[in-house]
């Protein structure tokens, strides 16, 4: 007789039919919970294959902060679980150091970790109190000194900075808006640079290691202005005649030649 056969008498029993109900229902959910067991059981043994050990962790974009800095502050090692990386913590720590100011972290499936960072950049010093502090594009303080040692980025005259230390912001937009313009010069045009004199807000002149002058004028068309000195600076040195300065003051720049 086939288990779902149903008596005359206990289809006029609604108790016997409610408690017939129950245990089908309680059968089926014993089977669900079967599989479901079984598939976590084996999910989980997929997990912990060793194939799914981080054996690689790249470090890209960093300068200043060491590779193993960076894997020590975000508490990723290799060894360890792909799936047990917490990508989104590893972040958020490393978002607390001075040092980074952007970072994705992200697996790399089986076995790899790769950590993208964008550092804060150093591209201007300036005068303090108390010595010398260098600055980011959006005006951190990222260093400070008491002797100014050598450095390949420019030092900005015309203006001190006071009640400032590593980590705070200046709020002077002169300055803010030179280290824009700087930050969009690469290593090797900031390190030809020696001074950025900002005495007159409305005609800022940057100086060449060689005495050129870049005359940038007021704080404006800050992203064209910063392109056209990034190639005036690649090609100074190999210039047939010394330049006295280039103008950017106004759309169409100009060049004057020593005489």
């Amino acid at each position: 007789m086939s288990d779902d056969y149903v008596s005359d008498e206990e289809q006029n029993d609604p108790e016997a039919m409610k408690r017939e109900s129950i245990i089908r229902q309680w059968v089926s959910m014993g089977h669900f919970m079967v599989v479901l067991l079984g598939v976590a059981c084996v999910a989980l043994a997929v997990i912990y294959l060793p194939i799914f050990r981080v054996n690689e962790v790249r470090v890209v974009g960093n300068y200043f902060v060491t590779d193993e800095d960076v894997m020590r502050i975000a508490g990723i090692h290799r060894g360890q679980n792909i799936f047990e990386v917490e990508t989104a913590r590893a972040t958020k720590t490393l978002m607390k150091d001075l040092r980074i100011e952007e970072v994705v972290v992200r697996r790399e499936f089986p076995n790899g970790i790769l950590i993208d960072i964008e550092e804060r950049r150093p591209v201007a010093c300036v005068a303090c109190e108390y010595g010398y502090l260098d600055i980011d594009r959006k005006g951190m303080v990222l260093r400070a000194y008491k002797t100014r040692p050598y450095q390949e980025i420019p030092l900005i005259i015309g203006t001190t900075l006071s009640d400032l230390y590593i980590g705070d912001r200046t709020h002077d937009e002169v300055l803010i808006g030179t280290a824009e313009y700087l930050a969009g010069l690469d290593d090797d045009a900031l390190a030809k640079l020696t001074q950025v004199d900002v005495s007159n807000p409305y005609y800022v002149v940057a100086h060449t290691w060689n005495g050129a002058e870049i005359q940038v004028g007021a704080l404006e068309r800050i992203s064209d202005k910063a392109h056209i000195t990034q190639n005036f600076l690649d090609e100074l040195d190999t210039a047939r005649q010394p330049i006295e300065f280039i103008n950017l003051v106004y759309e169409q720049p100009f060049i004057k030649l020593r005489t």
